[in-house]
């Protein structure tokens, strides 16, 4: 089975048990609290995938860390996870449940690059384009790229918004070309 159906499958099941919790937004935080800790630790990481380390052991140290940082539904869910060997999955699952959650709650989430660093009320007025292209909340996520002259790149999914002063002269020239202004 692929990794990608996998990671669905678990993550669909995760999304089931925080619509039947009391405390869904609780639950959230507390996965997102697992999903950071495995990006920010290379060794938390090479536990998930050591073949060497047995089960019971990932679970007792997954334990031990995580005594304090999430609730016990989270944690009992890490531990069954590795119980039936599919530790090696879990930040493909915390990614797909994550998706899953902002696709049933109406949020798309949008990468933006930009030359420099956008104000606040350029930055809400991009939100509110971006809303009003995609007819569901967006989620940005601003980020800076030199290479860029000036403007921006959105990316919403597959989809590409390109509003670079670089995309621009290219398509400007392109224009030139076809208007018969060749040199």
């Amino acid at each position: 089975m692929s990794t990608y159906r996998i990671a669905h499958r678990y993550a669909g099941a995760l999304m089931l048990l925080t619509s039947e919790s009391k405390k869904p937004e609780a639950i959230a935080a507390d996965l997102m609290t697992l999903k950071t800790a495995i990006a920010a630790s290379r060794d938390l990481r090479m536990l998930l995938v050591s073949p060497i380390i047995r089960a019971d052991k990932k679970q007792q140290i997954l334990a031990e860390i995580f005594k304090k940082k999430i609730g016990n539904l989270v944690r009992g869910y890490l531990l069954e996870i590795v119980a039936k060997g599919r530790e090696r999955y879990l930040p493909d699952m915390l990614t797909q449940y994550f998706e899953l959650r902002d696709d049933q709650m109406g949020i798309v989430r949008v990468s933006v690059s930009t030359s420099v660093d956008f104000s606040p009320k350029q930055r809400k007025e991009l939100e509110k384009q971006l809303e009003q292209f995609t007819k569901k909340k967006v989620s940005i996520v601003f980020s800076l790229d030199t290479s860029l002259k000036g403007g921006f790149v959105a990316r919403v999914g597959d989809t590409v918004l390109d509003g670079s002063i670089r995309r621009q002269l290219e398509l400007l020239k392109t224009r030139m070309y076809e208007g018969g202004l060749k040199n």
